[in-house]
C-alpha cells in the first residue's frame, strides 16, 4: 500500500527530474503524468481514510484536475486563443481552478464545527489584507503598467494573483481554526505556498526580463505542489481537517501574535523600501490597506479585551468552584457567609427563623474510597452534594469546604417556635435523607454522616466565629448517637472548644492563663481530708474557665502533653510543699496521659519536680485511665515499676469505663482504684450500680488495693460507702475543687462536719 512518505519522495524526485528532459512531447507528457498523480493521491486518499466530509478534497482534486487540463491544453496548443485576442484557452482551466481549491479550503474550515468567535476570521483578514497589499504592489500594478491598454489580457493577468491571494486567505482560515495544524495541515501550506510561489515568479516574469529566461525551472515547483496535496490526502491526519473541532478556550499565541504584528507592519516596510530604492511610492494602496488594517485591528483588539475579561471571569469562577463537585469550595463559602453576617444575606420579614449553617461530614468516607477506589469516592461525593441542593431547595448555598465535608447555608429556615428547634430539625432531616442509599452508576452505596447547626443569629457577626460554632456542633454530633447537633452555650464548656484553642495553649501556659485547682479526698472511716486531687483549668480570656476536656486532646494532638503535664506536677508539687510548710499534711494526686507513659524522661522529671520541692515521693500519686496502661503494656510495666520504686503511689482512675480486669491489673504496681462516678451516682436507686461498687470494694479489698469512689454528690452517699468498706471517697457533696490559697478553709470545713455525719470522732486540721 502507498504510503505517503513514499509518495512525496517519489513524486518530488519526478518533479525535479522533468529539468533532465528535453523540450518536446517526453517532457510534457511526464509532466501531466506527475499532474494526475496528484488527483489520484487525492481519490485514495480519500477513499482509505475516509474523511468526515470527503466534498473538499474531491473539490480539491477538481481544482489540481482543471490546472492539469490548463497544463495539457499550454504544452500542446500553445497558441489556442479565444474569439482572436490573445486570451489562451488554458487560461479557461487555470483560473477555473482557484475557485475549486478555495472552496475545498473553506469546507475544511467550516466542517470543524460553527463560528465560536471572530478570532480566526479577523486573524485571516489581517494576513490577507497583508497580502494582498503585497500581491498589488509587487504583481498587479506592475502588469497593469506593463500591459497598457489591452484589457481583457490585463483582466487575466491580474486574476493570477488575486487568486493566489484567495488561497493564501483560505490557507491561513484554515491556519487560525481550533486544533488544525497536523502534518496534513503543514503539507497542504506548502503546497499552497509552493503555488503562490511559482504563480508569482511565473507574473513577476512578464514585467521583468531578468526572470523571463528562466520561467522553464518553474515548472517543478508547479509539480510539487501537486505531489504535496496528494501527500496530504494520503496522510492520515487529514481526518482531523474536516472533524468536528472540541471546544477549547480560545488563546493568544506567541507566534500568531509575531505574524499579527509582521502583517501591520507590511505597508511601512513596504514604502522604506521603495524610498530606499529610489522608485515611486505606493502611499494610497498603503493608505488604503492601512485603512482596512486599522479597523480589523481595533476589532480585533476589542475582541481580544472581551476575550480576556471572559478568561478572568471564568478563571474566578473556578477558583469559587470544587472540582470533583461543581460545588462552591470553601473560599467562595466563607465570602458568601461573611455577607450573611454583614447583612448581604436575605432574610424575609418578619421572619422570626436566622439563617441557618450547617455542617456535614460523611463518616468513614476514607474506608469506602479505600474499598470501592476514588472514582466511585469522586461519584459519591458528587451525588451527596446534588441531594443536598435538592434537600435544601433552591436560595441554600451547598458548597463542599472539605476532603468529606460539605457547608450549607439556608436562607430560608422553616419558622419554628423556640430557638435552634429549626436548626435541630433540618439537622436530623438531611441526615435521614442523606443516609438513603445512593444509585451510582455501578454500585449502590449508602453513607453514614453527622450534621452540626448553628442559627446564624444577627448579633453574629463573625464569619470565623459563625463557622467554628458550626463545627463545634459537628464535633458534637460526632459523639452522640443521633449523629446531630446544634450549637448552644451547653456546647462552649465541652471538649468540642479543642479546634478553637488548640492553638492558643502553648500561649495560655506561657503567660500563666493555665491554672490548678484541688478536690479534697476523704477517708471514709475516720471523716479525714488525707490529698487532693490536682485539677488543671484554664482562664480563657473569652471563654472564661474552661475545665481539662476543652483542652486535654488538643494537648495530646499537638505534641504538647509532656510539657502540660509537667506545668501541672510542678504547680501541685509546690503548693503541697507550701501548704506543708503552713502545717497541712496532704499528698496531691496528678493525671497522667498514655502519652505521659510512652515518654522516656518520666520518671527523670518526676523524680527532679520531687527534688526542686524538697518532697518525699510518697506526698506524690500518679493516675491513669484503664485503658493508657494496656496501649504499650511492655513499656508501661516499666515505667510505672520505676515510678512505684520510687515510692510514688499510683492509681487507676476512672476504673470501670475502661477493658481490663482486676487480674491484668493485678500485674501493675498500682495501690489504688477510683471507682467513676457513672457507678457511684447510682448506689442509692440502681441495684446494678450499687453491686458493681461493692463487688469492686470487696475484690480490690482483698487484693491488697485502697479504693477512692469518685462523685460524692450527698451524705446519704457517703453513709452508703462506708457500709460497703470504702476506703475513701472525693465529690461536690464533699468539697468542690479550688485554688490552692482556697484549700485550707475546704479542708477545715469538712472536719468540722463530717465527723457528725459519719459518727466518728472529731478530727484535727490534717496537721
Amino acid at each position: 500500500m502507498l504510503s505517503w512518505r513514499h509518495y512525496l519522495v517519489g513524486g518530488s524526485c519526478a518533479a525535479v527530474a522533468i529539468l533532465a528532459a528535453p523540450p518536446g512531447f517526453v517532457r510534457d507528457f511526464a509532466y501531466l503524468l506527475v499532474s494526475l498523480t496528484g488527483i489520484l493521491a487525492i481519490v485514495v486518499g480519500v477513499r482509505r481514510n475516509r474523511p468526515r466530509d470527503a466534498r473538499a478534497w474531491y473539490l480539491m482534486g477538481t481544482g489540481i484536475a482543471a490546472w492539469a487540463v490548463g497544463d495539457a491544453i499550454y504544452s500542446w496548443y500553445p497558441d489556442g486563443t479565444l474569439g482572436g485576442t490573445s486570451l489562451l484557452l488554458s487560461d479557461l482551466f487555470y483560473l477555473a481552478a482557484y475557485p475549486g481549491l478555495a472552496a475545498g479550503l473553506l469546507i475544511l474550515v467550516r466542517s470543524r464545527g460553527p463560528e465560536r468567535g471572530p478570532t480566526a476570521l479577523l486573524d485571516s483578514s489581517i494576513f490577507t489584507v497583508a497580502a494582498g497589499l503585497l500581491s498589488w504592489v509587487y504583481l498587479v500594478q506592475p502588469t497593469l503598467v506593463a500591459g497598457g491598454e489591452r484589457t481583457l489580457e490585463l483582466a487575466v493577468a491580474v486574476s493570477y494573483p488575486l487568486g493566489d491571494v484567495l488561497l493564501f486567505a483560505m490557507l491561513v482560515r484554515l491556519a487560525t481554526a481550533a486544533g488544525t495544524w497536523n502534518t496534513a495541515t503543514r503539507l497542504l501550506a506548502s503546497s499552497i505556498t509552493a503555488l503562490i510561489v511559482a504563480d508569482s515568479l511565473f507574473e513577476a516574469a512578464s514585467f521583468t526580463p531578468a526572470l523571463a529566461s528562466g520561467v522553464g525551472l518553474l515548472d517543478p515547483i508547479w509539480l510539487v505542489a501537486y505531489v504535496l496535496w496528494g501527500a496530504a490526502a494520503l496522510h492520515p491526519s487529514m481526518v482531523a481537517l474536516s472533524a468536528i473541532a472540541p471546544d477549547r478556550p480560545e488563546q493568544m499565541q506567541v507566534a500568531r501574535m509575531l505574524g499579527l504584528t509582521a502583517a501591520l507592519v507590511t505597508g511601512p516596510v513596504i514604502v522604506a523600501g521603495q524610498l530606499l530604492a529610489g522608485v515611486p511610492t505606493s502611499e494610497w494602496s498603503v493608505v488604503i490597506a492601512g485603512c482596512l488594517l486599522g479597523v480589523l485591528v481595533l476589532a480585533r483588539m476589542v475582541h481580544l479585551v472581551q476575550l480576556s475579561q471572559r478568561q478572568a471571569e471564568r478563571l474566578r469562577e473556578l477558583a469559587d468552584r470544587d472540582f470533583v463537585t461543581g460545588l462552591a469550595n470553601g473560599r467562595k463559602f466563607a465570602d458568601l457567609l461573611a455577607a450573611a453576617v454583614s447583612g448581604g444575606g436575605e432574610r424575609a420579614p418578619g421572619d422570626r427563623g436566622r439563617l441557618i449553617v450547617l455542617l456535614v461530614d460523611l463518616e468513614r468516607f476514607a474506608e469506602l474510597t479505600d474499598t470501592l477506589g476514588h472514582r466511585i469516592g469522586d461519584e459519591i461525593l458528587h451525588s451527596v452534594g446534588v441531594r443536598l441542593i435538592q434537600l435544601c431547595g433552591r436560595g441554600a448555598t451547598v458548597a463542599r469546604t472539605g476532603d468529606h465535608t460539605f457547608s450549607v447555608l439556608v436562607p430560608h429556615p422553616v419558622r419554628t417556635v423556640g430557638v435552634g428547634v429549626g436548626g435541630l430539625d433540618l439537622a436530623g432531616d438531611l441526615r435521614r435523607a442523606l443516609e438513603e442509599p445512593l444509585d451510582l452508576d455501578d454500585v449502590s452505596v449508602s453513607v453514614e454522616v453527622a450534621v452540626g447547626a448553628f442559627d446564624l443569629e444577627p448579633t453574629c457577626t463573625d464569619p470565623a466565629l459563625a463557622l467554628h460554632r458550626a463545627d463545634v456542633a459537628l464535633s458534637a454530633a460526632k459523639d452522640r448517637p443521633v449523629r446531630t447537633a446544634y450549637y448552644g452555650t451547653e456546647l462552649e464548656s465541652g471538649g468540642t472548644l479543642a479546634p478553637l484553642v488548640i492553638g492558643e495553649l502553648r500561649g495560655a501556659l506561657e503567660a500563666g492563663d493555665i491554672v490548678v485547682y484541688y478536690q479534697p479526698q476523704v477517708e471514709i472511716g475516720t471523716g479525714r481530708v488525707f490529698g487532693v486531687e490536682a485539677l488543671s483549668r484554664w482562664q480563657h480570656p473569652v471563654y472564661g474557665l474552661l475545665g481539662p476536656d476543652s483542652f486535654i486532646q488538643a494537648a495530646e494532638r499537638t505534641g504538647m502533653i509532656g510539657t502540660f503535664t509537667q506545668f501541672v506536677l510542678d504547680a501541685a508539687l509546690e503548693q503541697c510543699a507550701r501548704w506543708r510548710a503552713e502545717g497541712l499534711v496532704l499528698t496531691v494526686a496528678v493525671n497522667l496521659s498514655v502519652l505521659n507513659l510512652l515518654d522516656r524522661g518520666l520518671v527523670e522529671d518526676v523524680q527532679a519536680a520531687l527534688d526542686r520541692h524538697g518532697l518525699s515521693p510518697t506526698v506524690l500519686e500518679l493516675e491513669l485511665t484503664e485503658g493508657s496502661a494496656m496501649v504499650d503494656p511492655r513499656r508501661s510495666r516499666q515505667v510505672l515499676g520505676a515510678l512505684s520504686g520510687m515510692g510514688v503511689t499510683l492509681s487507676i482512675d476512672d476504673y470501670g469505663t475502661g477493658y481490663s480486669s482486676l487480674a491484668y491489673l493485678q500485674k501493675l504496681p498500682v495501690r489504688r482504684l477510683k471507682i467513676d462516678r457513672s457507678f457511684v451516682a447510682g448506689i442509692l436507686d440502681d441495684a446494678a450500680s450499687a453491686a458493681i461498687v461493692r463487688s469492686t470494694v470487696e475484690l480490690a479489698r482483698h487484693l491488697g488495693l485502697d479504693v477512692i469512689a469518685e462523685g460524692v454528690e450527698d451524705d446519704e452517699t457517703l453513709l452508703a460507702l462506708r457500709d460497703m468498706q470504702c476506703h475513701a471517697a472525693q465529690g461536690f457533696g464533699l468539697g468542690r475543687p479550688v485554688p490552692g490559697p482556697q484549700l485550707p478553709e475546704v479542708v477545715r470545713r469538712i472536719h468540722d462536719r463530717l465527723p457528725s455525719v459519719l459518727h466518728v470522732p472529731t478530727v484535727g486540721a490534717g496537721r
